[in-house]
C-alpha cells in the first residue's frame, strides 16, 4: 500500500536530482518565483547555449508541459524580451495558486531534463548551479564581496 503523499511512480535518480535543481531554482515555490526563475534561467542558460538555443528548449518544454497543465495555455515566450515569461500573472488569476506554481515547476522539470539530454545531465547540472550561484539583475553583492573589488 502507498502511504499518503507517495508517489505511485517513484522518481528514478536522475529525476530525484532534476527535481531537486527545480525546487532550488523556484525557492519560495509560488507562482511569481516559478516565473522569476523562467525569467532568471532563460537569461543565464542564453549565455551558454545562445539566446536561440534558450529559446527552442523553453518552447519545446513548454509544448510538453502545456497538454497537461492548462495553466501554461496563455503563457507566452518572448525572446530576446525582459521579462521572457509572458501571463504569468493571468496563469495565477485563472487557475490559482497551486495549479500555476505547480504548471510551473513541471515547466522547468521538462526544461532541465531536455537539457539533459542535449549535452548530458551533469554538465546541464553545471550550468544550472552556475545560474543559481549568479547574482540576480538589481541585486546587491554582500558587502565583504564589494569590499574586495
Amino acid at each position: 500500500m502507498i502511504a499518503a503523499g507517495e508517489d505511485k511512480n517513484p522518481l528514478s535518480r536522475d529525476q530525484a536530482r532534476t527535481r531537486q535543481i527545480v525546487r532550488r531554482l523556484i525557492g519560495g515555490g509560488d507562482t511569481a518565483a516559478c516565473g522569476a526563475a523562467c525569467d532568471d534561467l532563460y537569461r543565464d542558460l542564453s549565455r551558454w547555449v545562445g539566446p536561440d538555443g534558450c529559446h527552442a528548449l523553453f518552447k519545446r518544454a513548454l509544448a510538453e508541459t502545456r497538454a497537461t497543465h492548462p495553466a501554461l495555455e496563455r503563457i507566452q515566450l518572448r525572446a530576446h524580451s525582459d521579462p521572457y515569461i509572458d501571463g504569468v500573472a493571468d496563469a495565477l488569476a485563472e487557475h490559482g495558486e497551486a495549479a500555476a506554481a505547480d504548471a510551473f515547476e513541471s515547466l522547468l522539470f521538462s526544461l532541465v531534463e531536455l537539457l539533459g539530454r542535449l549535452i548530458g545531465d551533469d554538465m546541464a547540472s553545471k550550468l544550472i548551479e552556475r545560474s543559481l550561484a549568479a547574482p540576480k539583475p538589481g541585486a546587491q553583492r554582500p558587502v565583504a564581496e564589494r569590499a574586495e573589488m
